[in-house]
Parts: structure tokens; sequence; C-alpha cells
């Protein structure tokens, strides 16, 4: 390293040369010529130290540099030994090695949440999406069959009339007569009590000539339909708010307790803005027999979504 000398100091040096030797002419230059092996020397007063010397070799040493003021500028000298300020770039060396990354420091303590941003404004409608695939046929609802209605009480057993007399055969007409009416039919008759059986049989009876048969009588009015039986359907409705993350939706399923089916569903949300918070229902529809799904697309972890599924 080049030893940092400064001009003002060499100045001072030459000034005290100059005022030992007043009687030389100003303009002549003053000339010393040290012994062989010796030099030039400025000394403290008293002696004791040097404060410049000029060896007979050329070196120049200025003592009291290292205990000077420090300073910011840089001497420098020329091929003729000619003192002066350092060029510029003089001086500094070559860039060290980057040295190795320090060790990571502790993570500060986080900042305050800044303010929520104003909503920035809506973007333009994007292009619609292929047609979705065409979603499983829901459970038909079939209601229970109702119960069977009372029978109505039977009517009272008319009296039997009596027998009329057998007549007699009459020859065959060649002729068909005209078919008559039908007559009302009687009303039927209480049933007699049943008589002891007889230990004698009784004589058998002359067998009757066959009687000619009857006018049929006119077909009777149709009965009133009987009322029809009181059924009855009882629906539950299921909800659920578990969410599941699938393929970029969040899914709600509603299931019907056991042993039932889905009749139909539904789904809710607590987002009083469907489009400006950007909760959007994707789709609502039975998966099975027993689920019913709603799609969401959420934006608001703090709304609450629910499905509904009413089953039988």
């Amino acid at each position: 390293m080049k030893p940092k000398y400064q001009p003002r100091y060499l100045f001072a040096v030459l000034g005290a040369a100059y005022a030992l030797h007043t009687p030389l002419a100003l303009a002549a230059d003053l000339s010393f010529t040290p012994p062989s092996g010796g030099g030039f020397v400025i000394k403290s007063p008293g002696g004791a130290q040097e404060r410049f010397r000029v060896q007979g070799t050329g070196e120049v040493t200025v003592p009291g540099l290292n205990g000077a003021p420090t300073a910011n500028n840089l001497t420098c000298f020329d091929g003729a030994g000619r003192l002066g300020p350092c060029a510029a770039g003089i001086g500094s060396g070559a860039t060290g090695a980057t040295g190795p990354t320090g060790a990571t420091g502790p993570t500060g303590n986080a900042g305050p949440t800044g303010v929520t941003g104003a909503a920035g404004a809506t973007g333009a409608m994007g292009a619609t999406g292929p047609a979705g695939a065409t979603g499983a046929t829901g459970a038909s609802g079939t209601g229970a069959t109702g119960a069977t209605g009372a029978t109505g009480a039977t009517g009272a057993t008319g009296s039997t009339g009596a027998t009329g007399a057998t007549g007699a055969t009459g020859a065959d007409s060649t002729v068909p007569g005209p078919q008559g009416i039908q007559g009302v039919q009687g009303v039927q008759g209480p049933v007699g009590p049943t008589g002891a059986d007889s230990t004698v049989p009784g004589p058998q009876g002359i067998q009757g000539t066959q009687g000619t048969q009857g006018i049929a009588g006119p077909t009777g009015p149709t009965g009133a339909t009987g009322a029809t039986g009181a059924g009855t359907v009882t629906l539950t409705t299921y909800t659920s708010t578990d969410e599941t993350f699938t393929n970029n939706w969040y899914n709600v399923t509603a299931t019907c307790g056991a042993g039932k089916t889905i009749v139909t569903g539904g789904c809710n949300t607590t987002d009083g803005d469907l489009v400006l918070k950007g909760d959007v229902l994707g789709a609502s529809y039975p998966s099975s027999s027993s689920t019913w799904v709603c799609k969401f697309a959420i934006t608001d972890p703090q709304v609450t979504h629910t499905a509904f599924a009413i089953c039988q």
C-alpha cells in the first residue's frame, strides 16, 4: 500500500528549508548535496524527532504522517517524482469476492392488516361454457296406497214369495213370441228357520210339467261408488352445511335418513348478493335416490351454504 503523503506537510517542510537560507537569491533553486549514505533531514525543535527526510537514493520519508489527522485525498507521484493528487480510480482495488450469505434472521411480527380495497369493476361476461352432462333421472314419487274403505252394511233379506202352481205344458209354437221386458226384482224375504229333520221319508211327489219361461225384468241401477279410503304420506326434511371442495366447486350434500328416499330438494346461502360478492349457485340436483347436492362457487369463506333433502 502506498503511503498517504499530504502536500500541505511537504510545503511546510520546504518552506522551513527556505527560511534557513534567506541570504540566497529568491529566484535561484536551493541545492543540497548530502554526504554518501546520508540524506537531507528536517527535525523537530530540540532535534529529538525527524519531520522530513530525503535520502541520497531518492527515498522521501515523512515520519509524522502516522500521527497526523486523517484526510480524504490521496497523494500520488508521476514518472519524474512530482507529487500531486491521484487520478480518478487510483487507489481503488479490485472488487473482492462476495462473502457467504448470512443466516436468516428471525421473522418479524406481522404488521396490521391493511384496509380492504374498493371492489374492482365487473369484468366482461365470459363465453358460454359447453353444456354439462345430463343429470341422473330422479326417483318417481309414488304415494302410498290408501287404506280400503269400510264395507257398507248388508240390507235386510226380503221374504220368499209363495210358489205358484206348475202350469200345463203348452204346445211348441212355431213362431217365437216377442221378448218381454224384465220385471222388477222382488224384495228378498227373510230366511225361515231350519226345520227338524224328519225320520220318516215323505212320499215321492209327482213331477210337474215344465212351466213357460217368465219375462226377464229390466236391469237394476248401478250402486253408488264407495268413498275412497284415506291415505297418508309423511315427508321429512334433512339439511346439511358440510362443504367439500371438488373440481373448483364447493359441494354441500344432504342425505335422507335410513329407509327414506328423495322426493325433491333445494339449496340456500346466507350471502345476500350472489352477483357482487361472487357467490354463485352452479347446480342443484339429486345425486342418488337418497342424496341431494348443491354446487357453489365461493369467494367469501364467511358465507354459510345449506342443502335440503325432502324425503319420504
